[in-house]
């Protein structure tokens, strides 16, 4: 029986999310953290959108503290709508963080909307040619194709780089990362 391309996009999801539980995360966020700011040096004064983690997510937060500090201003992304593009709010340490979609941590509504011109993605796994899975919302997608279509806008995938598999999935709605970032390697994706 041959799987439908949903069913075979849903079966590597959970391969993906189970691998990815299963890995050591000790100082892996702090590693990743390095190899994007050893990448990515000239970065005072852009929008950059990173995630709060969730679950086995690698984590964020010492990039997003140190994004802060060398003068960049940081966003966290909001599902405000199913099948919509993300909406992206402002972070700053004493930004007061509320439950949302999925019960991940973002900005209250008071917190101002920003337009990034990077956006830090998760992801269950990706692949050398810059394909990324993600949890099957299409989020990500619909946001990066819109970012992309109404200017600049570079797409960074974060995770660790045991999550790499030789070949994502795909269909005609996933867009490409222009960059991979783990606790071992950045790659630029040509």
């Amino acid at each position: 029986m041959t799987l439908s391309l949903s069913q075979q996009k849903q079966t590597q999801r959970d391969a993906a999310f189970t691998a990815r539980a299963a890995m050591a995360a000790d100082g892996a966020s702090d590693a990743a953290a390095a190899v994007f700011l050893g990448e990515f040096t000239a970065l005072a004064g852009e929008i950059i959108s990173l995630y709060w983690p969730l679950g086995t997510e690698l984590d964020t937060r010492s990039l997003l503290h140190a994004l802060h500090e060398r003068g960049v201003t940081c966003a966290l992304p909001v599902v405000e709508k199913k099948d919509h593009p993300l909406a992206f709010r402002k972070w700053e340490p004493d930004t007061v963080l509320e439950s949302g979609t999925f019960k991940v941590l973002v900005p209250a509504k008071s917190a101002p909307y920003v337009t990034p011109t990077l956006v830090i993605t998760p992801m269950l796994a990706f692949d050398a040619a810059g394909y990324r899975l993600g949890y099957g919302g299409g989020f990500y997608d619909r946001t990066l194709e819109k970012l992309k279509r109404e200017g600049d806008c570079v797409a960074v995938g974060y995770a660790y780089a045991a999550q790499e598999v030789a070949e994502v999935v795909t269909d005609r709605y996933d867009h490409r990362l222009d960059w991979v970032v783990t606790e071992q390697y950045v790659r630029k994706i040509v």
